[in-house]
């Protein structure tokens, strides 16, 4: 055995079954076996965002593979596929709302389970909002679009809107983006005149969706609307009074008519027909005072409040008469009522 005042070798031989066995104790200056280390603590970070869709995600210090949460007194267990640090809370959030939460324990496989729980509290985004054009109920829309579409927050999922709009007839056409908040519905081609058109766009959390899981509350939005007219009335009340429709711009019909009288004028203005019956009760008063209530009155043809345009039996036709209404001989008020549909506009000049 040799000595050398660092290493100390001692070799032992003992017969076991024949065989010879050779040991080799350390030597005085090898380093004697590592203990192991203790796991680290598992420690929550923070709040990394809120998706009123996805939940709340939270930031831990190492990463998460089950996760115990509590909301509204229901327990839920959360097992991630892959355990990370970033951990979505699957937790159902209203919007606009404020929200409580509770983390009753998280482990993961590197570090040591979450020693207390923590109460997360705040506040979900406010829902997604659209502004339609044309809007409810608008007239006079250009046959060829553009339809457009602003929402309140970027949209997350641009592509999807192509399916969440219809159109009722249908209407074909394609979606474009002009912004990330802004979207354009353009028809394959015109629509008919004065087409009475009804525009839907599906909301709901399977909608259009902002990049912070806001969502249209409504779950259809409902936007009817009239296709602009090829035709025009033009009620001009210069004596003698006249009402004259026209189509494309060519004169197809001309009667004399009666406006309404001093202390009701008919009001100049840019109107449509936005309603038609063939007959209508009409009550009210005369500048005079004198109140009045008729029956069966024909071919009526609303424009706006009491205002219509409409068949009255008068001596004589060209001059202001009427309570502020543009009164038509019977026969010229039924050809005109025949001609026109609703979504027509009526130019009233003085």
């Amino acid at each position: 055995m040799q000595k050398d005042g660092i290493h100390s070798i001692r070799v032992l031989r003992c017969a076991l079954a024949g065989a010879v066995v050779v040991s080799c104790v350390a030597t005085v200056g090898c380093s004697p076996k590592r203990a192991e280390q203790p796991l680290p603590q598992l420690k929550y970070g923070r709040v990394v965002a809120v998706n009123a869709i996805k939940g709340v995600e939270l930031a831990f210090n190492h990463p998460v593979s089950q996760i115990t949460w509590e909301q509204g007194k229901t327990v839920h267990h959360t097992a991630l596929k892959k355990p990370s640090t970033d951990v979505w809370v699957p937790a159902a959030l209203a919007q606009g709302t404020t929200y409580q939460i509770l983390v009753k324990q998280a482990t993961g496989p590197e570090s040591k389970p979450l020693r207390k729980a923590v109460t997360l509290q705040g506040e979900t985004a406010a829902p997604l909002t659209v502004t339609t054009n044309p809007g409810v109920w608008q007239f006079n829309v250009p046959a060829q679009g553009p339809f457009t579409f602003t929402f309140s927050a970027p949209v997350a999922n641009p592509s999807q809107l192509t399916q969440d709009i219809h159109f009722t007839p249908n209407v074909q056409g394609k979606v474009e983006w002009t912004s990330p908040t802004t979207a354009e519905f353009i028809p394959d081609k015109p629509l008919p005149p004065t087409e009475t058109v009804q525009m839907t766009l599906a909301g709901g959390p399977q909608g259009p969706v902002s990049k912070t899981g806001q969502y249209l509350q409504d779950t259809s939005i409902e936007r009817p609307f009239i296709v602009a007219s090829d035709e025009q009335v033009v009620v001009r009340e210069t004596s003698p009074e006249t009402l004259t429709l026209y189509k494309n711009g060519k004169q197809i019909f001309k009667s004399l008519c009666n406006t309404g009288v001093t202390g009701a004028a008919t009001a100049p203005g840019q109107y449509y027909i936005h309603a038609k019956e063939l007959s209508a009760t009409m009550s009210g008063t005369d500048p005079d005072g004198e109140t009045y209530h008729i029956k069966g009155v024909p071919y009526v043809m609303d424009l706006v409040g009491n205002t219509a345009i409409h068949g009255y039996p008068r001596k004589t036709y060209g001059y202001p008469q009427s309570n502020g209404c543009v009164e038509l001989p019977i026969k010229a008020a039924k050809k005109l009522y025949q001609l026109v549909k609703i979504g027509t506009p009526v130019v009233i000049q003085k």
